[in-house]
């Protein structure tokens, strides 16, 4: 028992030191104004033997834009706008929904866009955020608040270096994952 005491002395200061990671991690991602990369995702399904591969462009503006265009191998896009999400199809055409009435969509966007931002805020009312790394290699595990979100995605893993998010692996509920890599443009 006289243990304990001693091993949160010896861990409270990591924790401090993961802290000023993050901390320094969200400043320079809110100082970038825009992003503009490419991507490549793998989508590993249970009921195929071979990953779904996607490419694609996607672009960030602060605060609150995000856009991933997927060329191949079929033109999909989606944008998020403040409030609004329209996503655009060859099969369905253009929808758009409000993210304020949907709750198991708003945290799978805020996710990358609040991110980007530097919005712990929000990453916060959405999602147990666990920080690893330092601003030169950082890591974001992000797992949803919401039962909601958490019927679709267990978690939601940012890698990246510096002001710039480098992979977004989600892993779905099911077992199902998906990793997307970006490159800036």
């Amino acid at each position: 028992m006289k243990r304990w005491p001693l091993v949160l002395l010896l861990c409270w200061p990591l924790s401090g030191l993961a802290q000023d990671g993050f901390d320094q991690v969200m400043r320079l991602l809110a100082a970038v104004p825009a992003v503009e990369g490419e991507f490549r995702e793998e989508k590993q399904l249970a009921v195929l033997q071979q990953p779904l591969v996607a490419s694609g462009r996607l672009y960030y503006r602060a605060p609150d834009f995000l856009r991933k265009q997927t060329l191949s191998p079929q033109p999909e896009d989606y944008e998020a706008d403040g409030d609004w999400l329209t996503v655009e199809t060859p099969a369905a055409g253009r929808r758009q929904f409000d993210l304020n009435g949907y709750p198991q969509l708003r945290p799978l966007v805020e996710a990358i866009r609040a991110t980007q931002a530097g919005d712990r805020n929000t990453l916060e009312r959405y999602y147990r955020v666990e920080f690893e790394g330092a601003p030169e290699a950082w890591s974001l595990r992000l797992t949803p608040l919401a039962a909601e979100a958490a019927r679709y995605v267990t978690a939601i893993v940012l890698r990246g270096r510096g002001a710039r998010i480098a992979s977004v692996e989600t892993l779905e509920a099911g077992g199902d994952r998906s990793v997307m890599t970006l490159t800036p443009r």
